[in-house]
């Protein structure tokens, strides 16, 4: 009899603990589907704030001047971040680059005193930074205005096809993960059809029935769900150290109502899927349980 006994109970416990590992990974999914929406547009801004505007200034300007525009440039809505670059500066990076000291050959310097400015990602489009360069070469003292109209244009096609491949994703994966949740749930409760309905016809109330399964798999999804988003906050922790980028995400709201989420819809999920198949055992036909 104890035999028996430590057998169903190994077995019980090896169905919820098959139960707990497949719902974390179905939420930790959903949470990375989550994280992935959530900041496609942050991700897709910082990436854009990389492309760098040159301002170049005719030879003979002076520094005074280039500070003046550095300075009225660093009031501007559109732009983030304005870097002078001085025609020593640039010597050294050309140098660092070449592996060979040119001005020795040359005898001068010929490069300029320059700006780099970087725009905020959500004006980095073809037409703003064209209005922007007109407005530059407005200046006299400015000769040229430079930037990689190659990889604008890449970036921007690029961002587009992947937003739309991430909404069919996105939407394909949802469906899977509840119907996979579902499904997962309904197959552990329908193993002990037998138990419920044997307490059913002995006359036991449907509330006692029933709050036993809601509240177990309630508190797995709520395990699961939890641990999830602990596994998303511990690597996106982990991952800020290595990309900017995901400091940056760890720092926005979102990304902790995202968490959250994680946790509410793991329990509700559960319990909710839980209650409705123990309730369809319930109203089955004893004869129908043993099919």
């Amino acid at each position: 009899m104890k035999f028996e006994q430590r057998y169903y109970a190994r077995k019980r416990y090896r169905l919820v603990l098959s139960l707990l590992v497949s719902l974390y990974f179905m939420f930790l999914l959903l949470g990375i589907l989550g994280l992935l929406i959530l900041n496609a547009e942050h991700l897709n801004n910082y990436f854009k704030e990389q492309l760098t505007i040159t301002v170049y200034f005719a030879d003979g300007t002076p520094r005074k001047s280039i500070k003046l525009v550095e300075k009225e440039l660093k009031t501007d809505t559109l732009v983030k971040e304005v870097i002078f670059i001085s025609k020593e500066k640039a010597a050294e990076r050309a140098r660092a680059i070449l592996g060979e000291d040119f001005i020795t050959v040359l005898g001068e310097n010929p490069l300029q005193d320059n700006l780099e400015i970087h725009l905020h990602g959500r004006f980095v489009t073809d037409g703003i930074i064209e209005n922007f360069k007109k407005r530059l070469l407005q200046n006299p003292r400015v000769e040229d205005v430079v930037y990689e109209k190659t990889i604008l244009s890449v970036l921007n096609r690029n961002v587009k096809k992947i937003s739309t491949v991430l909404l069919i994703f996105s939407l394909i994966l949802l469906l899977i993960i509840y119907f996979t949740v579902r499904n997962t749930v309904r197959l552990s409760v329908y193993n002990r059809r037998y138990v419920i309905k044997t307490m059913q016809l002995v006359g036991a109330p449907e509330g006692f029935i029933l709050r036993p399964y809601v509240w177990t798999y309630g508190g797995l999804g709520l395990l699961a769900g939890g641990g999830a988003a602990l596994t998303i906050w511990a690597a996106a922790w982990k991952l800020h150290t290595l990309f900017p980028a995901f400091e940056l995400i760890m720092q926005k709201e979102e990304f902790y109502f995202l968490l959250g989420g994680l946790v509410v819809a793991g329990f509700l999920l559960s319990l909710v899927t839980g209650y409705l198949a123990a309730k369809s055992i319930l109203r089955m036909n004893p004869d129908d349980i043993h099919y």
